[in-house]
């Protein structure tokens, strides 16, 4: 009779348990309806604030301002042509476009309003930046591709005030620079040939994350993400688990970026928005 009354509570205790992995695991594994799409220019000159507002570019090189339903709030056209290569709106006070072309640094505020433009040769700036974002200091980050350089630029003093040398870091017959992005006091950099690299606030190197092939990566709370071989992939910065997503395959999603209640993927011609269910 004993061992009948402790195995009836085990078996019971199993069951709620298999019952709780089962809805836990349902939980993260949402269900994604079509909403509609948006031409963009690039899929990688994207950027998502704070409030959940989107900014591409458009087929015509202008930058636009959507809301969370992908509707247009106000859009950008610059003076002068160029390629915009990164754009940063995590700033909650202003939106930094960086033109590789022109290796000039333009700053708009929320409404898309200039508020300064820099030519990096004008400050006698040594070097080609390839990426670039802004810093929480108000000072930006920059990657120079000729003299394998990461530094950080303070417009204010016009001078580098850090430089980390890379050379050792970086294959220089291999490397692959894609985007620059400051997020909770690190600075992550992305080499689509060999992983993302992981800085502090002060340009010193800490480790590398060895998710290669990838051409944009973005951030919600406490996890990175990126689109990979048809799979939306979560990252967590600090215990490095990894979660996944299978994305919709009737089209090839090469970015994405994550919102409460949407998701947008990204594929070389136009966005398509879904909704979480």
């Amino acid at each position: 009779m004993k061992a009948k009354v402790y195995i009836v509570p085990l078996l019971l205790v199993l069951f709620l348990t298999a019952g709780n992995a089962f809805a836990q695991q349902e939980e993260v594994t949402p269900q994604l309806v079509y909403s509609h799409s948006i031409p963009h220019r690039s899929p990688t000159s994207i950027s998502q604030d704070r409030n959940g507002h989107l900014y591409v570019l458009d087929p015509m090189h202008n930058l636009l301002r959507l809301d969370s339903l992908g509707q247009p709030l106000d859009t950008f056209s610059p003076p002068t042509r160029g390629r915009i290569s990164n754009i940063e709106a995590w700033s909650p006070m202003k939106i930094l476009l960086f033109y590789e072309d022109r290796q000039t640094l333009l700053l708009l505020d929320r409404f898309l309003r200039p508020i300064s433009s820099t030519d990096l040769r004008d400050i006698n700036y040594e070097g080609i930046a390839r990426a670039a974002t802004l810093s929480s200091d108000d000072s930006f980050w920059l990657f120079d591709e000729t003299n394998l350089t990461l530094s950080k630029l303070d417009l204010r003093l016009r001078k580098v005030t850090v430089e980390t040398p890379l050379n050792l870091i970086l294959d220089r017959e291999r490397f692959d620079v894609r985007q620059l992005r400051e997020y909770q006091n690190m600075l992550y950099l992305l080499d689509f040939n060999n992983g993302i690299y992981v800085f502090d606030n002060l340009g010193n190197y800490k480790k590398s994350i060895p998710f290669k092939g990838l051409s944009y990566i973005a951030f919600r709370g406490n996890e990175l993400y990126f689109v990979q071989d048809g799979q939306l992939i979560f990252y967590d910065l600090y215990t490095s688990e990894k979660r996944t997503i299978a994305l919709p395959v009737k089209e090839h999603y090469v970015t994405a970026l994550v919102g409460d209640k949407q998701l947008y993927l990204f594929t070389n011609e136009k966005a398509d928005i879904y909704l979480w269910q």
